[in-house]
């Protein structure tokens, strides 16, 4: 069973290794003065580097899109009107698409999420 994750434990280790990358040192001689063993050096720079980066604080509700017609030897269509459908049967027109993030403000109170969700 794998180790549950030790917040302060990788503070701790993201430290160090920080230090590490500016003190000129080489890896044994560091590893010495910090008191720690050369595997686990390179068990936590091995497991931090593989480490999936954080997601964004507040991400985008919505992000633009460009959509390009595909059909074939037909006319481009024109950026006209955008329909969006949202659960409860409440559909919403437009007759130009807007900026994505006026659009995630009024969208998310009609869809029912809360401000933390709609930020998530």
């Amino acid at each position: 069973m794998a180790r549950p994750k030790d917040p302060q434990l990788e503070r701790l280790w993201r430290r160090r290794l920080a230090r590490h990358s500016t003190c000129g040192l080489s890896v044994a001689e560091f590893c010495s003065r910090e008191g720690i063993t050369v595997p686990s050096f390179y068990y936590w720079r091995r497991r931090l580097a593989a480490a999936p980066s954080p997601a964004p604080v507040n991400p985008p509700l919505f992000v633009p899109l460009r959509l390009e017609d595909t059909r074939p030897g037909g006319p481009p269509s024109s950026p006209g009107g955008v329909e969006l459908e949202l659960p409860h049967q409440v559909r919403l027109r437009f007759d130009s698409p807007h900026d994505p993030e006026w659009l995630g403000r009024v969208v998310a109170p009609i869809a029912g999420l809360t401000a933390g969700e709609a930020n998530r």
